[in-house]
C-alpha cells in the first residue's frame, strides 16, 4: 500500500481502538520485525498521548506489522461502516450509558458496556474510559 492512502476518520479510529486494546501484542510482534517498527509505535503513542495527530504515524505502525508478517496489519482488523454502531444498541433506548476513549482529539473507537466494580483503562493514557451517554 502507498503512502497516498487516505484513511477514513473511522478507519482511523478503529485503528487506534485496536492498537490501544492489543498495544502489548503490537509491540511483541513489532519486535520480531524490522528494526524501526518499536520506535514507530511508540511515535504512535506520542502523538495519541499529546493530542497530534495520529493518521501518519498510526499508517506507519500498519507497515511495520506487515512487514513483520503480520498480515492484516492495523487496517485489517477494523470495522466497517456497517458496524458503526456498536453491536446490541437499539435507537429505542435513547441515553444509553456507554464508556468512550477519554481522548477529546482524535479519539479511538473504542467503547464498553459500563460494569459495577470495573472501569476499563485506556491503555495509552492509563486512565479510566470516559462515561456518557448515546443518544
Amino acid at each position: 500500500m502507498g503512502s497516498d492512502r487516505t484513511r477514513t476518520p473511522e478507519q482511523i479510529a478503529d485503528g487506534i481502538a485496536y492498537v490501544c486494546e492489543n498495544v502489548d501484542q503490537v509491540r511483541a510482534a513489532l519486535e520480531r520485525g524490522p528494526a524501526d517498527g518499536p520506535p514507530r509505535l511508540d511515535a504512535l503513542l506520542d502523538a495519541l498521548r499529546t493530542g497530534a495527530d495520529p493518521a501518519a504515524p498510526l499508517e506507519s505502525v500498519h507497515r511495520a506489522l506487515r512487514a513483520a508478517q503480520d498480515a492484516l496489519g492495523v487496517f485489517g482488523r477494523t470495522r466497517d461502516v456497517s458496524m458503526l454502531t456498536p453491536a446490541g444498541l437499539t435507537t429505542d433506548r435513547p441515553y444509553e450509558p456507554v464508556l468512550l476513549c477519554p481522548r477529546t482529539d482524535h479519539p479511538c473507537a473504542r467503547y464498553a458496556w459500563p460494569e459495577p466494580d470495573r472501569v476499563p483503562v485506556c491503555r495509552v493514557l492509563e486512565t479510566g474510559l470516559r462515561r456518557t451517554t448515546l443518544g
